[in-house]
């Protein structure tokens, strides 16, 4: 009986509140008031934007290690077309201004005569897919200086009627070229996994990296970084400011002696930061203390013919908030950095160390670009090699999947259970750091994989460097 009267009243009220609701609802309708479409503007557009075909990026980075380097051009749409649609493609020498003032950067044009594109550049859409690519063709030559960022600016243009292109930076996409066909020493092939050495200057001679030699005769690392630089807080200017220690400095003050013969042999050399316990931090920068912080950055890498930067959040102290140039520590932050200084030398490698907040998803996106766009590759810290994962848009290549601290022994060994890992994973890095000279026996004895990721093997050393000291010494004799 109580069941009754209580599903009755429901129906009851359900009744009444429709018919409420229909009140309301007739009272509100205005009859032939003007419908806003502002909110629905562009719907029915179909944009399109530029990437490389290979990367998926705007920006790229092309080493010419053979006379000729190929990959695609893609453009993409937003929406699959109702119809076969097309663009074409070709060099707007034009926009590589707006890019220089943009960027604050100087680039030269490529040689336009080296560089081809399939089909006269004309691509099509077809009405199943929603993008086309195209083959780009680039070609070594002379007049082309070594070791030298050229730029190839890449544009949309003759687009059919029904294709939009929303803005200059979605209708292009930019590569920068340096011929480095003389300085293959350390060119293992286009998509191998990829090694970073992290050296600490203040005890070991940069050319050691020189002892990691494969049976081929190629050199095992890809990146040397020089731990480290830091990043501090000038009083008197009040600004951060890059600062070098004794054993930096000397190395950046004599580079052609030090530095220099890696890089000709291919080796990327790239300057480490960390804090120094003050309260100027690597992820505690706002946008206009890492604006001002990665433009110096910049100026060192071109001062000493330097290959990148590595970031490392440790070290530092909370900031004064009330100072223009600080905001709170995160990732945030950190990620405002990285995109800041990619922008000020996008030809350059910029990483980080995944260790305190220089690296997380609050930051994998600043100013609408995607951390993919401003990160080359991310390692991680000793025993924690799970923590590298992509973010935002970035491929497992962008990523170490294996680091290793050499002088206490900590995390796994490249050995061929860790090198099956990276390549079954996708990995695109692994780090070492540490590696004296007077540890290279238990060094060696965990690198045995290489064979496996590179189809040669780790050869024994013969040589090593002295602390400041550019004389090759024979390994074990000379210790």
């Amino acid at each position: 009986m109580n069941t009754k009267i209580l599903v009755s009243g429901l129906f009851v009220a359900l009744i009444m509140g429709c018919t409420a609701f229909l009140t309301s609802c007739t009272e509100d309708l205005v009859v032939g008031k003007q419908f806003d479409e502002s909110a629905y503007s562009g719907i029915y557009e179909n944009n399109a934007y530029l990437r490389d075909g290979k990367s998926n990026l705007v920006s790229n980075v092309v080493e010419l290690h053979t006379d000729t380097y190929t990959t695609t051009v893609k453009m993409g749409l937003s929406k699959v077309p109702t119809e076969s649609t097309s663009a074409k493609v070709n060099i707007d020498a034009a926009w590589l201004d707006t890019y220089n003032k943009e960027h604050e950067t100087d680039f030269e044009l490529y040689p336009q005569d080296l560089v081809t594109f399939a089909n006269n550049g004309i691509l099509t859409v077809k009405t199943n897919t929603k993008s086309a690519e195209i083959t780009m063709t680039i070609r070594a030559g002379e007049g082309v200086q070594e070791d030298k960022a050229y730029a190839i600016p890449v544009a949309i243009s003759n687009q059919s009627s029904d294709i939009t292109i929303k803005d200059e930076n979605a209708k292009h996409c930019i590569y920068f070229v340096k011929d480095m066909r003389n300085a293959g020493d350390a060119y293992k092939g286009e998509n191998v996994v990829k090694g970073c050495l992290f050296l600490e200057v203040n005890d070991v001679n940069p050319l050691n990296a020189l002892s990691f030699k494969l049976a081929n005769g190629k050199l095992l690392w890809d990146v040397v970084v020089l731990f480290a630089a830091n990043i501090n807080y000038d009083n008197v200017a009040q600004r951060p400011y890059v600062k070098c220690n004794p054993n930096v400095q000397y190395l950046l003050d004599n580079h052609e002696i030090f530095l220099q013969p890696l890089r000709k042999r291919g080796i990327k050399v790239v300057l480490g930061f960390l804090g120094n316990h003050d309260q100027t931090g690597l992820a505690q920068l706002s946008k206009t203390g890492a604006r001002d912080f990665a433009r110096e950055v910049a100026a060192y890498c071109k001062a000493y013919n330097l290959d990148g930067v590595n970031y490392d959040d440790e070290y530092s102290n909370n900031p004064d908030l009330n100072n223009p140039a600080f905001q709170p520590l995160g990732a945030k932050a950190g990620g405002r950095l990285l995109y800041e200084t990619k922008r000020a030398m996008p030809d350059k490698i910029v990483s980080t160390y995944n260790f305190g907040n220089m690296y997380g998803t609050e930051g994998s996106n600043v100013d609408g670009v995607d951390i993919s766009e401003f990160i080359d590759f991310v390692v991680g810290d000793y025993g924690l090699d799970s923590s590298v994962y992509p973010i935002g848009n970035m491929s497992w290549k962008q990523c170490s999947g294996l680091s290793m601290q050499f002088s206490s022994g900590q995390s796994m060994d490249l050995d061929e259970e860790g090198a099956h890992k990276l390549l079954d994973r996708g990995f695109g890095w692994y780090m070492g750091f540490a590696a004296n000279p007077d540890n290279y026996r238990d060094i060696f004895n965990r690198l045995t994989g290489c064979k496996i990721l590179y189809g040669s093997p780790l050869v024994d050393p013969t040589i090593f460097y002295k602390k400041d000291d550019p004389t090759p010494y024979k390994y074990p004799d000379d210790l």
